[in-house]
């Protein structure tokens, strides 16, 4: 199966488990790997027989924006069950969801979730 990676899509939300989360919120960032035969639109050079991309990264930034959850894991899987249900070519997608500035209460660089769903 071919791949279309989309990374660095990003998006201020409100998650998370501690008070100070949900009221000023904080960056997070998605990538996604969603696998879709490529091969028609290769040949033809048609987006109608691909999948559009842009409305992939529109959906999974809605869903990254959209109503808070506890975990990241959970936002997580919102965006993978939306892209899933939303683009009948995607055949599997993987989702790593990045909370950078996680209250963790030490230095670290980024801290991330990463899902795989199939059809």
């Amino acid at each position: 199966m071919d791949r279309i990676y989309l990374t660095g899509i990003s998006g201020f939300a409100f998650h998370g488990v501690y008070e100070n989360e949900r009221q000023e919120g904080q960056k997070f960032v998605v990538d996604l790997v969603a696998e879709v035969d490529l091969y028609p639109a290769g040949i033809s050079d048609e987006l109608k027989d691909s999948v559009d991309y842009s409305k992939i990264a529109i959906a999974a930034h809605e869903e990254l924006v959209g109503e808070p959850c506890n975990l990241i894991e959970a936002v997580a899987e919102r965006i993978a069950t939306r892209v899933l249900k939303d683009f009948e070519s995607v055949q599997s997608i993987k989702v790593k969801l990045h909370k950078p500035d996680a209250p963790v209460g030490l230095a670290l660089s980024d801290i991330a979730v990463e899902i795989e769903r199939r059809r």
